[in-house]
């Protein structure tokens, strides 16, 4: 009889880290359960009884010290043994008093990755020896990247900085916070190049200096979301505190080969809440900066960049994968979310309407060919389609709009619609549209105590 596989539950709020870590295990003949929060780790833990869970340290909402708790205080014995895996070594000394069994530091070899699995699933801890040359390993790799993100940024600086500028004040806007901030690492430093907001990060100071778990999130190829630094144990005091700074969200931004070379961070003077959902948003932000700079370092010209490549102008499968996100939030707070899919002959003027709305938050264009653009918007109430219907008015007396299609959203408690659900609604009504000569054709997917109504109506 075959033996039954061990089974693994990787918690980790980066996508790109999940998909390490169950690429690694995958191979190494595990079985492996993946979560993005401390919640759902929670819940997986009780459906699935993992053999061992891999934990990250610092997610949004209930982090890897929090289950470590909840696991001992909500299972009954025997609780799966625990390595906790995280960029920042003061975390270390507090997950091992809190109940886990070992700790891993990030950027984390393959090798010592199965090594400390295999040891964790029978309950050893590693010798000091192996955590040694753990170490040894990580910080070797964190030198690496230095040194590997340092060539890379010298041969893309000046045209990345000219696009960044106005990235970070979209970014800003469309989460509602106070700053955004963008970095690459020239010559050991990590050297600001854009920024929006306070005037602390111009571009050109050292952000290690002024924001000193930057050189983590970059070394260490993980994100970071703190709601309020501080309360929490690791950032309220010590090497890490953050003066002024109670939500700090940062991501690292990837060179082709996965190096990361700068990282990009949103901040603000008051704690904010911030969900799995759109720390996702952001890592798909930080994935479009990185195929803008594979391009870039293969000298494409401007004219050869797709997407028109600019301030709130995402790649089709970006927004795809932002709008899916959004609908996960909608249903868990309510409100209202509207997209817009239009036929014109300047799509640069939707772009232009969505940098300089009043109202940018969760506010966001996609480019869907040389005359076709989407954008879309959710709100905390009803006001999402009054919103698009101002970019649209505006761009209406500037150029002519062939056609226009929406997909609009209202209530919570919806069934599961995904990005690409919304954007095919949104692309039916355009079509509608079309057929009946130009004009604008809606789509309405509203919840009602007897189920879902579908409207198509003129809009």
């Amino acid at each position: 009889m075959e033996e039954l596989k061990k089974r693994i539950l990787v918690v980790d709020d980066s996508e790109s880290l999940r998909d390490f870590f169950q690429s690694v295990l995958d191979e190494a003949g595990y079985d492996v359960v993946t979560a993005s929060s401390g919640e759902e780790g929670l819940e997986k833990t009780k459906a699935f009884k993992p053999d061992l869970i891999l934990l990250d340290f610092i997610m949004p909402g209930m982090d890897g010290l929090e289950l470590l708790t909840r696991l001992r205080s909500d299972l009954a014995p025997p609780v799966p043994p625990v390595i906790l895996c995280s960029g920042f070594d003061l975390s270390e000394e507090e997950a091992l008093r809190r109940g886990a069994l070992m700790f891993l530091r990030k950027p984390i070899a393959p090798e010592d990755l199965c090594e400390f699995v295999s040891l964790g699933l029978v309950g050893e801890r590693v010798s000091a020896e192996v955590a040694a040359r753990e170490r040894a390993n990580s910080t070797a790799a964190r030198m690496a990247a230095r040194q590997s993100a340092t060539t890379f940024v010298a041969q893309i600086r000046h045209d990345v900085e000219q696009r960044a500028v106005g990235q970070m004040a979209w970014l800003a806007g469309y989460f509602g916070l106070e700053t955004a901030v963008a970095a690459l690492m020239e010559d050991g430093r990590l050297t600001v190049i854009a920024s929006s907001g306070d005037p602390l990060f111009a571009p050109g100071i050292n952000l290690a200096g002024k924001l000193s778990p930057s050189h983590e999130i970059l070394e260490s190829r993980s994100s970071l979301v703190l709601a309020d630094a501080s309360t929490h144990a690791c950032f309220s005091t010590g090497p890490y505190r953050l003066e002024g700074i109670r939500f700090f969200g940062g991501v690292p931004l990837l060179a082709p080969e996965g190096t990361a070379i700068g990282v990009i961070c949103l901040l603000d003077s008051r704690p904010r809440r911030f969900q799995a959902e759109d720390l996702l948003i952001l890592e798909q932000v930080g994935r479009q900066g990185s195929l803008l700079l594979r391009l870039l370092s293969l000298g494409r010209p401007e004219s050869e960049l797709p997407g028109r490549f600019g301030a709130g102008m995402l790649l089709r499968p970006m927004l795809e994968m932002l709008i899916d996100a959004e609908t996960r939030l909608l249903r868990q707070s309510g409100g209202s979310m509207d997209l817009a899919i239009i036929e014109m002959d300047e799509p640069d003027l939707i772009r232009e309407g969505v940098t300089q709305a009043r109202n940018r938050e969760r506010l966001a264009a996609g480019a869907f060919g040389p005359t076709r653009v989407a954008v879309f918007k959710r709100s905390k109430d009803d006001g999402a389609a009054g919103e698009i219907r101002k970019i649209l008015s505006s761009a209406d007396g500037k150029t002519v709009l062939r056609g226009v299609g929406e997909a609009a959203v209202a209530g919570s408690q919806l069934p599961a619609i995904s990005g690409q659900d919304l954007v095919r609604l949104a692309e039916l009504a355009l079509d509608q549209s079309m057929q009946t000569g130009g004009g604008r054709q809606r789509l309405v997917l509203q919840h009602e105590r007897s189920g879902i109504r579908d409207i198509l109506t003129p809009a």
